[in-house]
């Protein structure tokens, strides 16, 4: 249930891990994923290709007249094959240089926050479609941001048609940089979990995830059991009814922060932190017991920091005031503080002068890329 660091991070093809800046040590257990996480890895990487491979092979073989079951057959392995190249992207390893900790140049970054809701659009929405893909990306896109710090990506999961929203941003957006950090990894192979862009030059050289378990156990046994719950109560509910197998099992929720190192276009090396955490919520002081351990690598690395998350806890609250002196106490200040009240939040460390915060709601009458407004700052950084 503390703090383990997982360096395999889902990265995608166009914009790769690029060789430069490595993140500090940290002396803190190596995630070990329970059996559940393997099964969840192997039908996202291999059985859904699979099934799709062969449901065109049969298309294909009884169109061509080749036959079906041949079709099917050599559908597979073209699926198979596919799945077997995906899963190796990302996996070279990064070739370390020297972090110089200090800045070298004076530079601004323009910096954005954003909560993406699985690329699905505003409140209650589900299913992202190409339309509201790309609204998405051009709300990010007409602010020119230098890093963007993501939540609820998703990947392979249902309520978003198996949509890899990183992929599609960074496509979308021709990101210089882009990595996602999964918080679970379920049986049936969705993914979920924040991430960072890059852009107009700068780099990410080096990425890992910082896990945070459940607080009411990481147990496949536990896992399972809310699941079931989970969808019981979804199905049930459709029959007018709430009969639950294990009596509302609490929904299994680790949370996890995207740590990367940025060599930025002015050769400055940074490092970058998006989180998503949970509220306090059954008696536990969720934000004390996920967001403190993570604030607390931070004294491992005394050059420019940039830490953004959704925190879930609202501006004046007690569990908000706590998370200032929490990060006082590691020398970062709210760079987004004067902006109208938000759960989305930004800091930054005494290297970064914070200009011009901003929380973007959307125009009146105008449809809204997510359920969550995003926030920018200029961070303006002397050498």
């Amino acid at each position: 249930m503390g703090m383990s660091v997982d360096s395999n991070v889902h990265t995608v093809s166009r914009a790769p891990v690029a060789n430069g800046p490595r993140l500090p040590a940290l002396d803190v257990p190596t995630y070990q994923p329970a059996g559940i996480d393997q099964v969840g890895t192997l039908v996202r990487t291999y059985a859904a290709p699979l099934v799709a491979g062969a449901a065109l092979g049969v298309i294909v073989g009884g169109v061509t007249r080749v036959g079906r079951g041949p079709g099917a057959l050599m559908g597979s392995v073209a699926g198979l094959a596919g799945g077997y190249s995906r899963g190796r992207i990302g996996a070279d390893p990064v070739v370390p240089t020297s972090t110089v900790s200090r800045p070298v140049a004076d530079e601004r970054l323009r910096v954005m926050e954003f909560n993406v809701h699985g690329g699905m659009g505003g409140p209650g929405k589900f299913l992202a479609t190409p339309q509201t893909l790309s609204h998405l990306a051009d709300t990010i896109k007409r602010q020119n941001p230098d890093i963007v710090m993501l939540q609820e990506l998703d990947h392979f999961a249902t309520r978003s048609n198996y949509t890899d929203t990183l992929r599609q941003l960074a496509k979308r957006l021709d990101a210089d940089g882009a990595v996602m950090s999964p918080a679970i990894d379920k049986g049936t192979g969705r993914r979920e979990g924040t991430g960072i862009l890059t852009f107009n030059g700068n780099l990410i050289t080096d990425a890992r995830s910082l896990r945070i378990g459940d607080a009411l156990g990481d147990d496949s046994a536990r896992r399972l059991r809310a699941t079931i719950d989970a969808w019981a109560g979804v199905v049930t509910s459709k029959l007018g009814g709430n009969r639950l197998p294990f009596g509302g099992v609490i929904e299994y929720q680790p949370r996890v922060a995207t740590d990367v190192m940025i060599r930025t276009a002015g050769h400055n090396s940074i490092r970058v932190l998006s989180g998503h955490f949970s509220p306090p919520h059954h008696g536990i002081d969720e934000p004390r017991r996920q967001v403190d351990p993570i604030v607390a690598t931070l004294e491992t690395w005394m050059g420019p920091t940039i830490f953004g998350a959704d925190f879930n806890v609202r501006d004046g609250s007690p569990e908000f005031a706590e998370e200032h002196k929490v990060f006082a106490a590691a020398g970062l200040a709210e760079a987004t503080a004067g902006a109208p009240p938000n759960s989305d939040r930004v800091y930054a460390s005494k290297h970064f002068a914070a200009e011009n915060p901003q929380k973007l709601d959307t125009p009146k009458g105008a449809v809204p890329a997510s359920d969550h407004s995003p926030v920018v700052v200029e961070l303006v950084l002397h050498a």
